[in-house]
């Protein structure tokens, strides 16, 4: 079964601890339901099922107390609104249009500035952004924003055939889909969560760049692999499982191979780029305490993004293929 695909993921899984799990878990559900995203017994059931706390709770180990549910509210908001976007460009997904297009022009307000079009979604994501930036600087902020608003602007048109052609590489699927896979606002808040806040010069560097798209890229293909089947039933094609199934007329099981191939490789670049931090640091003349803040990033936000990913992936029920879709009563 894909979701039980095995991965050689060289990064150490985190210590979890079930007692804070469980209570910022029970915390992130009463918010969900406080805020209008969660409003029946079956959704409720749904998110539980997912598992998104324990999600959080891998990509930010050194998380605790309020850092811990906060990195789990923004889990179950990305997720809940990503589920938004499923739908025909005429029917309910217009409500999640509306929404992102809010929250695009809500990025250029103070956080904390009361969305116009006041919806479920619109109130959480103002919580959450305000509660993130809180303490941060107006450097991180502005590129948080930005990663805001790639993801934002990709959701809108990602699956519009007439806007967006289906990808007829693996290369053209990771572009399309890296924007939208969520990676960069929850790598953005692990800087936040864990204390690890990058110097601006080294955030812009094109290893940074690198190294954070590898990151995003083998996140989202292990997805690919553990989501193929829950996708193929309902007839989506944005997969790198399907995109080589459709075209490289590969087999489920050869395409799932080549995808498992394409994450190792990814992985062993990473690898490499990582031995030229020390060069790079000491080119652009970091101290040592930037230097530790680097290493740190890497640790707890780079690697615990593959990591956790992968390990989450394996037991949620979000990738069972016979998962039913949400109910257009369940649209925020």
């Amino acid at each position: 079964m894909p979701q039980g695909v095995a991965f050689d993921i060289p990064y150490p899984a985190a210590v979890l601890t079930a007692a804070e799990i469980d209570k910022a878990a029970d915390a992130t559900l009463d918010w969900a339901c406080d805020l209008g995203l969660v409003r029946s017994a079956a959704a409720a059931e749904r998110l539980t099922g997912w598992r998104l706390t324990e999600l959080a709770a891998r990509f930010n180990p050194a998380a605790r107390g309020d850092d811990l549910l906060l990195a789990a509210n923004l889990q179950c908001f990305l997720f809940l609104f990503d589920d938004q976007f499923d739908d025909a460009p005429g029917g309910p997904r217009a409500a999640a249009v509306a929404a992102a297009r809010e929250l695009l022009r809500l990025l250029h307000e103070p956080p904390g500035t009361r969305p116009r079009h006041d919806v479920p979604a619109t109130r959480a994501w103002v919580d959450v952004w305000a509660r993130g930036c809180a303490g941060m600087t107006a450097a991180w902020r502005a590129r948080a924003a930005q990663d805001w608003a790639g993801y934002l602007a990709g959701v809108l048109v990602e699956a519009q055939p007439p806007v967006l052609a289906p990808p007829t590489t693996v290369a053209e699927h990771l572009s399309l889909r890296r924007p939208t896979v969520g990676a960069y606002p929850v790598l953005d808040l692990a800087e936040r969560v864990q204390g690890c806040e990058l110097p601006d010069v080294v955030f812009h560097t094109p290893l940074l760049h690198r190294l954070r798209t590898i990151a995003a890229d083998v996140a989202g293909l292990c997805n690919d692999v553990a989501s193929v089947e829950k996708e193929a039933r309902r007839g989506t094609r944005r997969n790198a499982v399907l995109v080589l199934e459709d075209t490289a007329g590969l087999h489920r099981s050869a395409a799932v191979g080549e995808t498992v191939a394409l994450v190792h490789a990814m992985i062993a670049e990473l690898d490499g780029l990582e031995r030229l931090l020390p060069d790079a640091a000491a080119a652009i003349g970091l101290t040592a305490a930037e230097r530790a803040t680097v290493d740190r990033y890497v640790r707890l936000a780079l690697h615990t993004l593959i990591r956790g990913n992968y390990d989450w992936q394996r037991h949620t029920a979000r990738y069972h293929p016979s998962a039913p879709p949400l109910s257009a009563a369940e649209l925020v």
